[in-house]
């Protein structure tokens, strides 16, 4: 007979101290901790050790762990001095709030954080009936002015000429001439590459000569300045002159802020507080966390250490300063459920099975939908970061994002039916689902994931992303809609790239033999390789323990993996490590395919459509529609590599269930399946969230951008279908950077029932040879398309 746990019901009256009176009679026995709705003030941390396991905390209804306080009292501004910093436009409509006289002494604090800084707790945030408000800075959120110029020079790892770290920077822009002295200006920047950003404190701005110093810059934070790259200023009274802008006077314990909106009774300000976790579990184990919403603080909202059995279920964290989840070591832990979205830096964070052994954590994040992470650090804090051996990463929803979307470190993963789509918005060099620099993690599938819509900059960005020289990736049934480089095979060994659908990617498969590469610091990256494969396994428990690494050329590695005794024989010899790969039994559909229809059935093999049209095409631009490299290419000493093609399959528009649409699906007919492709005709539509297994989706809503490519009036025409079985309402924006596009609405905004499509003309082409056009959805839910052009420009294809 199965026991049943002892129940303990705690109301929102009694708060967060009735919750730690509860967890404080328990003894290990199987007890079930119920939250009635309402709001529970967390003002420290909830520990859960060895005498908490076997507890379940659950909320029934709408139950809220808030980190921060609620707060009254605001005013017009009257001080003098402060409304003449302020613009004339918007004096009337800022408010000032004592901080203090509504309990908050601590305001919190900017500090450095970015790539390679350190996990800092949040500035305190305020937040406008749960959303996130902005910190007043310069340009507003997401734009940058650009670096100008440096005072001395050095050369870069690529031959490049930057600016010295310890030197100051020029940029060519008057606006902060109209700014007071602040001993608290800070900047954000990417300062040399497009994945290496870091906010830092200003020591000093000189605007009459457009120069900025910072303070004591590492070299490790800031590898030097190059000019063209970007950088914000943050933390200015005067730049409080958009709707949601606010800025803390430190000193004097002051938050000035402009409303979005107008304000009454009912609304609700909150500012974050709490620095350390809602719950720290450390040795618990077999506990459950499920229905409780977590918000409103400056640090991680749940860590938990050598914990097993830990199960967390629909919860959602939001407005979370740090990381929502972080958990280090123990076994079979699941995360299932949960929507995350709001986070400055990562959203879950785990780390379990031992690399020594390769015991596998067993661990799993399921069905969970994540998106706008990394607000504040930006770059390598992804929607989920997974470390160690045998963790699981399936059916999760990932969105939205500055970022990487999933940076594995490890061995034996499993990243499977993952939707992934618009992440990698502010970076280059950059892969929706990444790993690198290591050729022992191995065992890593990633299988039956929907990548599409990625952004980028600079260096473009990647779908799946194995970087300098990591190896053994089986890459297999996945789909890849408009990213550029959809599979990156940067320079190892033993890829598997099978069984995948490509549709409008350029290209869709890129590899090299960096390894091979004599310049630049492939060299060094070789030897880095090898050190790592004799004696370079570093346990992730323990990271700072240089004694805990084992040699992966004997057991158990050598056991797993057989495949690495050749990697040993060729150190061995001292030859160079040159790429191999297994690419076969793909479907690929080039974007010039995918507008030239060539109906192969035809006996006249020259016939071809555009847009239903016959078309007499040049032979200059037959050979761009037949060129391979849309397919694959390679660079870096290519010749050295060894890459085996195999039963791949060209694809057009018709082999697919609705591809202007992203339903890039097989249809039956498609004669890739005589090619030996696999074909499942469930699969694609079992990819992303189980919504029955959640209690908050998001809807599925698709849209697509099409315009004719002939005729004197070539309309823009945005189409926006609902998926679900209930109606649905959002706002679609626009975006072009090609002023030849008329667009007649940035902003549509939209209701539809149940499964109705419209169209909708947005804008007029008129005969642009090259731009892009981007639809992107303002809610959660709705799928971005992108209409592009470079008939004057073949090789961009």
């Amino acid at each position: 007979m199965i026991n049943k746990p002892t129940q303990i019901r705690i109301s929102a009256a009694d708060g967060s101290q009735g919750l730690r009176k509860a967890l404080s009679q328990c003894a290990g026995d199987k007890v079930q901790i119920l939250l009635a709705p309402g709001l529970y003030y967390v003002d420290e941390t909830i520990q859960l050790g060895a005498p908490q396991s076997n507890v379940e905390i659950r909320g029934e209804g709408d139950v809220r762990l808030v980190g921060g306080k609620r707060l009254y009292g605001w005013k017009p501004v009257s001080d003098p001095s402060v409304r003449e910093r302020l613009d004339e436009s918007v004096r009337d409509a800022v408010r000032v709030l004592d901080l203090q006289e509504n309990g908050v002494s601590d305001y919190g604090h900017l500090g450095r954080r970015g790539f390679s800084g350190d996990q800092i707790p949040s500035h305190g945030e305020l937040f406008f009936d749960g959303i996130p408000m902005n910190l007043s800075q310069y340009p507003k959120k997401g734009n940058y002015l650009p670096i100008t110029g440096y005072e001395k020079e050095i050369i870069n790892e690529c031959e490049e000429k930057i600016g010295h770290p310890d030197s100051f920077y020029r940029f060519d822009d008057p606006r902060p001439s109209k700014w007071a002295a602040n001993s608290d200006l800070w900047v954000h920047g990417y300062w040399c590459w497009d994945w290496a950003n870091s906010y830092e404190h200003v020591t000093e701005l000189d605007p009459d000569a457009m120069t900025v110093s910072l303070k004591e810059v590492p070299e490790n934070r800031i590898r030097g300045y190059k000019p063209g790259q970007r950088f914000c200023f943050l933390n200015i009274l005067e730049e409080v002159n958009t709707p949601g802008d606010y800025y803390v006077d430190r000193e004097k314990g002051l938050l000035y802020f402009y409303p979005p909106s107008q304000m009454d009774e009912n609304t609700e300000l909150l500012f974050s507080v709490l620095e350390t976790p809602f719950f720290d579990l450390q040795d618990a184990q077999g506990v459950t966390i499920a229905g409780v919403t977590m918000e409103c603080i400056r640090g991680i909202a749940l860590a938990a250490n050598g914990v097993s059995d830990l199960t967390i279920d629909g919860c959602h964290f939001r407005n979370i300063g740090n990381h929502a989840i972080d958990c280090k070591g123990g076994l079979r832990n699941r995360i299932l459920n949960c929507t995350i979205h709001d986070c400055g830096d990562g959203g879950i964070e785990i780390t379990g099975g031992d690399r020594m052994t390769l015991e596998p954590s067993g661990s799993e994040i399921i069905n969970n939908h994540i998106y706008h992470i990394a607000s504040w650090s930006r770059c390598y804090r992804p929607a989920i970061l997974p470390k160690g051996v045998g963790i699981t990463i399936a059916h999760n929803l990932i969105h939205d994002l500055p970022h990487i979307a999933i940076l594995y470190s490890g061995n034996d993963m499993q990243i499977e039916y993952n939707e992934i789509y618009s992440v990698c918005m502010e970076t280059g060099d950059a892969g929706a689902i990444y790993s690198g620099r290591d050729v022992t993690f191995r065992g890593n599938h990633i299988s039956h994931n929907y990548i599409h819509h990625l952004g980028g900059v600079g260096l473009g960005t990647m779908g799946i992303y194995n970087d300098d020289v990591l190896s053994g990736t089986i890459m297999e049934h996945n789909y890849f809609y408009e990213v550029g480089r959809a599979v990156m095979l940067g320079g190892g060994v033993d890829y598997v790239v099978k069984n995948n659908v490509f549709v409008k990617c350029y290209p869709a498969v890129h590899m090299d033999c960096r390894a091979a590469h004599t310049e630049f610091f492939w060299t060094a990256c070789y030897e880095e390789q090898r050190r790592k494969l004799y004696n370079g396994v570093q346990s992730f428990l323990h990271p700072n323990d240089p004694s805990v690494t084992l040699d992966c050329t004997k057991s158990p590695y050598i056991d797993r993996y057989p495949e690495l005794a050749y990697l040993v024989q060729l150190y061995d010899d001292g030859r160079q490590l040159a790429a191999t790969a297994d690419i076969v039994q793909n479907v690929f559909c080039s974007k010039p395919l995918f507008r030239y229809y060539w109906d192969r059935r035809d006996a006249n093999a020259e016939k071809f459509y555009d847009c239903g049209e016959l078309v007499s095409l040049s032979e200059e631009e037959l050979s761009c529609i037949f060129d391979t490299r849309h397919d694959v290419k390679s660079n870096w000493s290519p010749g050295k590599g060894d890459w085996r093609f195999a039963r791949n399959y060209t694809a057009a528009p018709k082999d697919f269930e609705d591809a202007e649409w992203g339903l890039i699906g097989l249809r039956p007919e498609c004669r890739a399946m005589e090619y030996g492709f696999e074909w499942d005709p469930e699969e694609f539509d079992s990819i992303g969230l189980l919504p029955q297994e959640r209690t908050d989706n998001p809807p599925r809503i698709l849209t697509c951008l099409t315009y004719p490519y002939k005729g004197e009036s070539q309309p823009l025409t945005l189409g926006i279908r609902n998926m679900e079985d209930a109606p649905v309402s959002g706002d679609i924006q626009l975006y072009s950077g090609n002023p030849q596009i008329q667009l007649t609405q940035r902003t549509v905004s939209f209701q539809l029932a149940p499964h109705e499509e419209i169209h909708i003309t947005v804008g007029d082409i008129h005969g642009a040879e090259r731009f892009t056009v981007e639809a992107r959805g303002v809610q959660a839910g709705i799928r971005p398309a992108r209409a592009e052009n470079y008939l004057g420009n073949w090789n961009r294809f």
